[in-house]
């Protein structure tokens, strides 16, 4: 049932919407954060574009539908570029599972032992987003709760940070 959730979010590309609902298939940073508007989860099913963090509010919505204990976690390189990612977390029949939609080079459902170990394999494999090296220390992680259509990237930031920081 879950893997078939997977295989359904596999055609859905790299993209977002902005404040006037200009679709960007690329990250030009500075115009993402001054006009970053997240989407609705029916809005990328409808148009098969989004970004990680919209991809992991669909998967919030359907885990909570199927009744499944999930976590979205915001991973954030501190050292001030402001690297960073969501991934969504399940625990079923005792183990736990990251299911990545949206990093293309990981993409998949992964089982591991512990959140703990999916949290080390992240550190330990970061290096995709951090374009310009990093230390494992500066990356932080955020539990946090449904983000809002419609918001902002520095609204986003806020959200998340204003989370449950786990270590």
């Amino acid at each position: 049932m879950i893997e078939k959730f997977y295989d359904g979010l596999k055609d859905i590309k790299y993209g977002w919407y902005d404040k006037n609902n200009i679709l960007h298939t690329r990250l030009e940073k500075d115009e993402f954060r001054k006009n970053y508007k997240m989407q609705s989860c029916d809005n990328v099913l409808k148009s098969r574009y989004a970004i990680c963090w919209e991809m992991c509010e669909v998967q919030r919505k359907y885990f909570d539908r199927i009744g499944v204990n999930n976590k979205t976690i915001f991973v954030y390189l501190n050292n001030g570029r402001g690297e960073c990612h969501t991934f969504s977390v399940f625990n079923m029949n005792n183990y736990w599972y990251w299911f990545e939609a949206s990093w293309e080079r990981k993409k998949g459902i992964h089982k591991f032992n512990s959140l703990n170990e999916i949290l080390d394999f992240y550190r330990d494999n970061f290096e995709d987003f951090a374009k310009f090296g990093y230390n494992k220390e500066d990356i932080v992680f955020y539990e946090y709760d449904k983000a809002l259509a419609g918001c902002s990237c520095e609204d986003f930031y806020k959200h998340c940070l204003s989370g449950k920081l786990i270590q």
